[in-house]
């Protein structure tokens, strides 16, 4: 069965398509009035048959049906997007690989750096109470009447029943030295005098507790010394305390003195 490769109309034979025939210029071609079976044409011929198949519909699945024909104005399927799902499962696991490997790296290394960062901030604040001790000291000699008794070796801690030997009254000594170092009263420390000047320093923020202990002269970026009275002591370990470091150094001086005797 002909149709029209225009619109897919199905044509009777030697019929053209009202479509073509407008196009081209051409009559418009009745089609032949089909007859139903005994020759006679459908409806006196006035009218076509409602079906083409000899007045009845096409069985379903009929082979010559037509193929719609698409027309330019008619928008295509677009073609299926490429995907890259596969790139994505290499480099993922990659990643993760390269972070862990990164983080493995350089998060001890910063630990590292912010513990000696640490541990060298509470050496320049022992340095610092150094200074303003000595500062102090010098000051209450001078506002002294003939001045004060500093000779020997004694202790001077923030806790006043740790104190050792001292020849004269430390209330104005501690008042001088919060003058001088005015972060001093947050902190726990002892300083150890030699003749009116102070010769070794520890300080932290609590004497018992794990804690930062910064120490002078001695201390380092990694480690903290100990008091020696002939000189710089050796190293007290990370794990020493202000008050292993207190204890270890009125042991000393107690020795050192008797010595002297």
């Amino acid at each position: 069965m002909p149709y029209c490769i225009n619109c897919g109309k199905f044509l009777q034979e030697g019929e053209v398509c009202n479509c073509t025939a407008n196009a081209q210029g051409a009559p418009v071609q009745q089609p032949n009035s089909a007859a139903p079976q005994g020759g006679q044409p459908y409806n006196g011929g006035m009218q076509p048959p409602p079906y083409p198949y000899n007045g009845q519909p096409y069985p379903q699945g009929y082979p010559n049906q037509p193929y719609p024909v698409p027309t330019f104005n008619q928008q295509l399927a677009n073609p299926p997007k490429k995907s890259y799902a596969w790139i994505l499962a290499i480099i993922i696991p990659l990643a993760s690989v390269f972070v862990l490997i990164l983080m493995a790296i350089l998060v001890p290394s910063m630990l590292g750096y912010t513990k000696r960062s640490k541990q060298s901030s509470f050496n320049s604040k022992a340095n610092i109470l150094c200074k303003a001790a000595n500062t102090a000291i010098v000051e209450l000699d001078e506002k002294t009447k003939g001045g004060i008794n500093v000779k020997g070796r004694y202790i001077i801690s923030s806790d006043k029943s740790k104190n050792s030997g001292v020849p004269f009254d430390t209330g104005e000594f501690y008042a001088g030295l919060e003058r001088y170092y005015s972060d001093v009263k947050d902190y726990d420390y002892f300083i150890v005098f030699s003749d009116g000047c102070a010769e070794y320093t520890a300080l932290s923020e609590s004497w018992t507790k794990k804690s930062y202990v910064g120490t002078y002269p001695g201390g380092t970026a990694r480690n903290i010394t100990k008091y020696n009275p002939d000189g710089i002591g050796g190293s007290a370990g990370e794990k020493a305390s202000l008050y292993d470091l207190y204890k270890d150094a009125l042991y000393k001086l107690s020795t050192y003195v008797d010595k002297e005797r």
